[in-house]
């Protein structure tokens, strides 16, 4: 027999609500109602630790000074060839060194201000993208970009014939182009000649057509095309002097068509990545459907086809434009040039590309070919692209998205979305912000920081691979992270301010953001107190457990009542008292001790258990942890919830009439 109070109490069994494990991180896609134990309705400035638990975030503070008064556009770590390190930063338009706690800056070139810049050191350059200026080189001491050759012109007379040839029927049609390091330029208006025997029939030493072009300066050879057609000219020579016999020997190159765009100052490339020992770049705004390629070995960086660079354009005239690529496999575990395109809808796609070559004579060429992955999905966001293991994570307009293998299925890749729990959250991001989302793999934490508002990134969440979660939000945003190791060996986890010239550290030594306070909300799945959701139960105390809790935290709890709806139960502040220590923190008058000002040690007690009188009937409870001081920390243990199960009917307000 079941024995009751008066008040409908089951006095033989105790109800115990426990929650001691929060690894499911943030689940915003469900009602509070429906999230599981060990999911969070809200985490806002919290992270995971250890096994579990929330704890609040690391802080931030300045790292180093202010590189231009304007916001950071991108920053790197570049390692001169004596094995030192640089941070350098994009900011304001310039380029600049960090050096102790300043910036100086690096003369040689400008940049566009305001616009994201691509940073890759390879070959012991620094090359620096914005799809607006030239591409920038670094070598640790000088800056400077790629400069644009002029177009060749034709000289006084263009063309001669050798003696074996007289004017005819047969039109004979020639362009010239100029070669420095870096590309090539357009042709130059076609000339043309009307012969008298075709020029594949030419057979004496006296058949020949004579071109003669001027010099341009800084050119270092020059490419003849031609073509019995006009407009359909094709490569047949180059040399490094200024005319060319054309005795019909050189054999017409048709997979080397003259360049429509002017590539000595390097195509104007947003994106650049390394792959196969060749630099791939994309994201022009001459040509959206473009990807190009460099040479290889000491032709590294150079995308003329003459140094064995070139380009491909993926679904020419298409909807897919490519943004993005990075270094991944085919699914086989050959390494592949990877290709991310956005579409107008936010679908995009994804391509693989793969450089095979042709010998023409003694000249080999690079031969390109893509392929698009079946059902793939692309990227609206170019420096969200981040490798992290065996994957890609990166970022659209329908979520965070993930590469990889397809399990079960040897050789096949797929494009999985990873957040779909954060949907909503995903859906109050600002579009017009998009291309300034930026990612980075870290402490086994994929972050991403985007914009919710007009004034750039203002807010991170990150993916926990080691708990398989998310954790949403931090109200704070950077254009872009980073690491740099300093000359102590020390590694530095940075982010470039939106609104400003300064990079922020991230740590846990740091309280509040920049000295300055942040909120943090821990709020868990209103959970019922019975298995039979229709019934009650007399809530007598709710418990909290906190490891090492300092400064102030504050404990409420809701639950819906049996004659109200969900409201505050109890909320109380807990004050913790704690210590600093360290000589030289602060003077004594006009003494200070010690040379530094030094960074305070704090002591927390250890596990510290407290609880609320809740007394109520309950239908189910909720519980909250919020901090407001920069001083607060502590780590959720657990919580839990005591009383009685109740034997009672709903309120007579539940009944349908």
């Amino acid at each position: 027999m079941i024995n009751l109070s008066s008040n409908g109490t089951d006095l033989t069994k105790e109800l115990k609500i426990q929650l001691d494990k929060f690894d499911g991180g943030t689940n915003l896609l469900v009602s509070e109602t429906r999230l599981k134990l060990n999911e969070a309705n809200q985490s806002t400035n919290l992270m995971l630790v250890q096994d579990g638990l929330w704890k609040p975030r690391w802080g931030t503070s300045y790292y180093g000074g202010d590189a231009g008064g304007s916001r950071i556009d991108g920053f790197c770590e570049y390692i001169k060839t004596d094995g030192t390190r640089q941070l350098i930063l994009i900011a304001n338009g310039k380029a600049w060194l960090k050096s102790e706690s300043i910036y100086t800056e690096i003369t040689g070139a400008t940049f566009t201000a305001g616009v994201n810049c691509q940073l890759l050191q390879i070959n012991d350059y620094l090359y620096i993208t914005n799809r607006v200026d030239p591409i920038g080189r670094y070598n640790g001491t000088v800056l400077s970009t790629y400069v644009t050759l002029s177009t060749p012109t034709w000289a006084g007379t263009p063309i001669t014939l050798g003696a074996g040839l007289s004017a005819g029927s047969y039109n004979l049609y020639y362009q010239i182009t100029a070669l420095n390091d870096i590309g090539e330029t357009v042709g130059n208006d076609a000339e043309t000649v009307a012969v008298n025997i075709p020029r594949d029939e030419w057979v004496d030493a006296d058949e020949y057509v004579t071109l003669t072009w001027n010099t341009v300066s800084g050119a270092s050879r020059y490419q003849i095309y031609f073509s019995d057609e006009e407009g359909y000219e094709c490569l047949i020579a180059s040399t490094t002097g200024l005319t060319y016999d054309d005795d019909s020997i050189a054999v017409v190159n048709t997979n080397i068509e003259v360049p429509d765009t002017n590539t000595t100052g390097g195509p104007l490339l947003g994106t650049l990545w390394l792959s196969d020992n060749r630099l791939f770049g994309t994201y022009d705004p001459n040509a959206r459907s473009r990807v190009y390629f460099s040479g290889t070995a000491q032709f590294l960086g150079i995308f003329s086809d003459y140094y064995g660079g070139g380009y491909i354009d993926l679904e020419k005239g298409g909807r897919h434009s490519p943004k993005a690529g990075i270094h991944f496999h085919d699914g086989k575990g050959v390494g592949r040039s990877t290709v991310f395109c956005s579409t107008p809808d936010g679908r995009g796609s994804v391509w693989q590309i793969s450089i095979g070559d042709i010998t023409v004579g003694e000249d080999t060429f690079a031969v390109p070919s893509a392929y698009k992955l079946v059902g793939s999905v692309g990227t609206d966001s170019p420096f969200s692209l981040v490798n992290v293991e065996n994957d890609v994570f990166f970022f659209n307009k329908k979520g965070v998205f993930v590469l990889g293998n397809e399990p079960q299925y040897w050789g096949v890749l797929r494009t999985n979305e990873l957040s779909v729990r954060i949907r909503p959250f995903i859906q109050t991001i600002n579009w017009d912000d998009i291309d300034d989302v930026s990612a980075y793999y870290y402490d086994s934490k994929v972050f991403f920081s985007v914009s919710t508002t007009s004034t750039g990134n203002n807010v991170i969440f990150y993916y926990d691979r080691e708990r398989k979660c998310w954790i949403c939000y931090w109200s704070t945003g950077v254009t872009r992270f980073g690491e740099f190791t300093d000359s102590s060996n020390i590694s530095h986890f940075l982010g470039g301010m939106s609104t400003d010239g300064y990079l922020v550290e991230f740590s846990e030594a740091f309280q509040g953001d920049l000295g300055v306070k942040f909120s943090t909300n821990y709020t868990s799945p209103r959970i019922p107190v019975n298995k039979d959701w229709t019934k009650y139960a007399k809530i007598k105390r709710a418990y909290i457990r906190l490891g090492e809790p300092q400064g102030e935290i504050n404990f409420s709890v809701r639950g819906t009542e049996k004659t109200s709806d969900l409201a505050v139960l109890g909320s109380e502040t807990l004050s913790t008292s704690f210590s600093e220590t360290g000589l030289g923190w602060d003077q004594l008058g006009s003494v200070q001790l010690g040379a530094t000002l030094g960074t305070p040690t704090s002591f927390a007690q250890g596990i510290n258990v407290r609880f609320l009188k809740i007394n109520k009937r309950l239908r189910d409870i909720q519980f909250i942890i919020t901090t407001n001081e920069l001083n607060s920390m502590y780590s959720l243990y657990g919580l839990q919830a005591k009383g009685f199960p109740l034997d009672t009917k709903g309120p007579s307000s539940e009944q349908l009439s």
